[in-house]
Formats: C-alpha cells, sequence, structure tokens
C-alpha cells in the first residue's frame, strides 16, 4: 500500500510507518502455542508415575550427563533447536520493533533466565514421567538453544517483523509469492538437512558412499519394487514444483531461467546432504528436480497468461469448473493411493475391533516412539499431501464465488469436504494391516487441507476470470 492510498489515521507522527502491532501479537501467539508445544512433547506419552518428595528431590540431585557417542548426535542437535524458536519469539515479544540497546538487553537476560529455569522444570518434570531420560546433556543442550535464538533475533529481529507485516499488505498475488517462496525453501532445505548427523570427515563421507548413501549413477537407486520407484520419482519430482511456480510469479524471469536456478537449488542441496551422514545424495534428485520445476514453471506461465486474458476471451465458465473437478476427483485417488496402499483391506470384524482398540488416545504418542526426524517426516508428510486438496477447493470456490455462492457457503462447505477427507482417509486405514489409524494424523490432514485452502484462496484473485 503505498503512502497516499494507506487510509487516514493509519500513519500517524506525519506519515512514519507505525508500530507493526499486528506482527508482535502473532509473534505472542506463536510463542504462547510454542511453549505450549515444548511442555506438552517433553512429557509424552504422558506415563505420569507418582513419586515421594524425598525420592524424587534425590532422582533430582542424582541427574548426570550422558556419555553421547555418534549415535546421539542427531538428538544433542535436536533438544538445541528445540529452544531456538522458543527464545526467538519470546525476544519478538518482548522487543517488538524497539530499537534501544537497554530494553532489548533487559530482554535478552529475562528470556534467557526464563529458558533456563524451564529447561531444568522440564527435567524435573520428567522424573515423574518414564520412559523420559533424564541427564544434564539435554539442560546444556537447550541453554546453547536458547543463546541460539536470543542473539539471532538480535541479527535479524527486526528483519522478520517487516516480513510478517508484509503479509498483511500483500493480499496481491506478487506480494505473497516471494515471501511463500522464501518459507517454502526454507522448510525444504531444513528438512532435507535433518536429522542434523553433520560431518566434515573424509573417512565418514567414504563410508557413506560404500554404505550406497552416495548414488552418482543417475536412476541407480535400488527400490523394493517398481510402485515404490514410481512414488519415489514422482515426490522428489513434486516437492520442487511450488518452488518454480512460486518463483515465476514473484519474477519476470524468463521459464527456463527460473528452470535452471531452481535445478541450481537441488544441486546445492544435494552438496550438502553429502556431509549428514544419514541422508542420501543422489544425481537423479537433480534431474527430478529440474522436471518438476520445468512444471511448475510451464503452471505460472499459463496462470499469468490466463489472468492477462480480457474477460470475454476466456470462454464458458464450465470448462474451467469441469477441469477443477477432474483435478479434485485425480488428487482424491492420489490421496487414496497414498494412504492405502496396497489395498489389502480386511473386513474380519475381530481385527477391526482390535485396530479400533489400538487407536492412540493420547495425541503425539505415536510420534513420540521413533526419532525426531521420522516424527518431523511424518508431520510432513501428512499435512503436504493435503495442501494441494485445500488449494483444489479454494479454487473450486473462487469460481463459485464468482457465480454468486456466498463467500460463507463456500468456505463451510470447503471445511466440510477437508474434515470428512480426513476422516476417511484414517478410517480407511483401519481395516489395513500395515497402516495405522490415528487421529492425531486426522488433525494434521486437516491442518495441511486448511493451510493449502488459505493460501491459494489469497493467492487466486477474487473477481477475475477463472484460475483453474
Amino acid at each position: 500500500m503505498t503512502p497516499s492510498s494507506r487510509p487516514s489515521g493509519a500513519a500517524p507522527h506525519g506519515g512514519a510507518r507505525p508500530e507493526p502491532a499486528a506482527p508482535v501479537r502473532l509473534l505472542g501467539w506463536a510463542a504462547l502455542g510454542y511453549t505450549a508445544f515444548v511442555l506438552y512433547g517433553s512429557l509424552v506419552p504422558l506415563h505420569f508415575q507418582p513419586r515421594a518428595a524425598g525420592e524424587a528431590w534425590e532422582a533430582f540431585r542424582d541427574i548426570r550427563y550422558l556419555n553421547l557417542g555418534i549415535g546421539s548426535r542427531a538428538d544433542w542437535v535436536a533438544n538445541i533447536l528445540l529452544f531456538v524458536p522458543l527464545a526467538f519469539l519470546w525476544m519478538g515479544v518482548l522487543c517488538g520493533e524497539s530499537a534501544r540497546f537497554a530494553r532489548n538487553l533487559a530482554a535478552s537476560i529475562l528470556v534467557m533466565a526464563c529458558a533456563a529455569a524451564l529447561a531444568l522444570a522440564i527435567e524435573a518434570a520428567q522424573i515423574f514421567f518414564p520412559p523420559r531420560t533424564v541427564s544434564l546433556n539435554d539442560v546444556l543442550a537447550e541453554d546453547i538453544g536458547a543463546l541460539a535464538g536470543i542473539a539471532l533475533w538480535w541479527l535479524s529481529g527486526r528483519r522478520v517483523l517487516s516480513y510478517l507485516a508484509g503479509w498483511s499488505d500483500s493480499g496481491a498475488r506478487a506480494g505473497m509469492a516471494p515471501r511463500l517462496l522464501a518459507a517454502y525453501l526454507f522448510v525444504m532445505f531444513a528438512y532435507n538437512l535433518l536429522p542434523l548427523d553433520l560431518t566434515i570427515s573424509p573417512i565418514e563421507v567414504f563410508h557413506k558412499w560404500r554404505e550406497g548413501k552416495v548414488v552418482l549413477v543417475p536412476f541407480g537407486a535400488v527400490f523394493p519394487d517398481l510402485a515404490q520407484r514410481i512414488y519415489a520419482l514422482a515426490s522428489d519430482a513434486a516437492i520442487w514444483i511450488p518452488v518454480a511456480f512460486l518463483w515465476q510469479m514473484s519474477s519476470s524471469l524468463p521459464a527456463r531461467r527460473v528452470v535452471l536456478r531452481v535445478t541450481a537449488c537441488a544441486a546445492l542441496l544435494e552438496l550438502l546432504q553429502l556431509f549428514v551422514y544419514s541422508r542420501v545424495s543422489d544425481v537423479t534428485d537433480i534431474l527430478t528436480a529440474a522436471a518438476g520445476a520445468t512444471l511448475g514453471a510451464m503452471l505460472a506461465t499459463r496462470l499469468a497468461g490466463r489472468t492477462a486474458q480480457p474477460r470475454s476471451t476466456r470462454g464458458s465458465r464450465a470448462g474451467p469448473v469441469l477441469l477443477g473437478l477432474a483435478a479434485l476427483l485425480a488428487w482424491l485417488a492420489v490421496l487414496a493411493t497414498v494412504f492405502w496402499y496396497p489395498f489389502d483391506f480386511d473386513t474380519e470384524w475381530g481385527f477391526v475391533h482390535r485396530r479400533m482398540d489400538a487407536v492412540p488416545r493420547v495425541p503425539f504418542v505415536t510420534y513420540y516412539y521413533g526419532t525426531e526426524f521420522r516424527a518431523v517426516t511424518e508431520v510432513l508428510h501428512k499435512t503436504g499431501f493435503f495442501l494441494p486438496l485445500g488449494a483444489l477447493l479454494a479454487l473450486l470456490g473462487r469460481t463459485a464465488q464468482r457465480l454468486g455462492v456466498p463467500p460463507w457457503a463456500v468456505h463451510a462447505i470447503a471445511v466440510v469436504l477437508m474434515a470428512a477427507t480426513a476422516a476417511t482417509i484414517e478410517a480407511g486405514q483401519l481395516f489395513l494391516p500395515a497402516k495405522y489409524a490415528d487421529p492425531t494424523d486426522w488433525t494434521l490432514e486437516f491442518v495441511g487441507a486448511a493451510a493449502g485452502y488459505v493460501l491459494a484462496w489469497k493467492l487466486s484473485p477474487p473477481r477475475r476470470g477463472s484460475v483453474l
């Protein structure tokens, strides 16, 4: 929004930039939510075991440092990373856009003290919640994470606030696309470098190659069957489609240059994964990224061409609606294939009854029994596959809105369809021996669909021709 178009009273003090209250409030809600997540995640699976006060005190005084080997490297890093966002978010709440050194220093001391106290309190509480592991290693790692979060705020806090403030002024697709691109690339690189069991040892890199984790021959990786090979190649290409799409939407570069830049990002990522011991560096991923980037750039170019056409040259609305419905049905088929394959349904009542009794009652408890990397993978898997569902419903909803359907009705129908689809997927897994139904997964799937819906709704034009 330009100064000349800013509403009266929006820029006090002679047009100076106002305090970004909305981003600070957003950080406040995020800080509260993330603190709750840290507390809950530190006590899962919530198997409370009462202990006498004297016994608990002796156990707390006896907390020791544990000898950490190479296998514990990822856990150590995970505990550091757990407290980085916690300290960063609370620094944002306390500092806002203030540039006063004294205020920021006081906030840093307070956040560090509270984070250290919280780390100790969590370890003390874990004494009552077996099978949690209690150690001073976790306290030290979390203190390091808090210190890193505070330092990160000093380095980039004001830029983050400006980034968040830009979202409120970026209703147009051109304004949102670069922000979405930056966020998507950040998540992609962060995930693909997990579990952060980093190495710079040539010997360990050599062992990676000997173990088949460095694949230099295109399409040389071995898969158990053809279906898994197709799934791996298709998913490796699909994750780069949004990168090229958003890059093309946020720039005036020719499509071929966007494809080259996205492919270069993929090559950089494969190079970085060479130094993460448990990750596989595969040149095939560069080729699939180029294929996905080509498709993403083509979609963005086609979308820009359609929205630039005069209304009279776009033809009837029936075509886009039918195309959108076909895309929606196709994606529902993809979801069924991904989450129900190999479709070996067992409808015997005794089996189903046992599966229903085994459904977890504690949210996220299944994510505790495994590595942090596995938990992150499952979260991204559930949310990521449902993002396109929400996006397609939003694009169809925009078309329905232009045909006269009230927005509240469009949103209500979309919410029902997203919730019902996730519930159907999870209910179907009750009948599959190799799958597990989990209310937590339903929540993640619905959140993913809702995020895709909101983003696509904001990116699509409200009154111009259909974007489908």
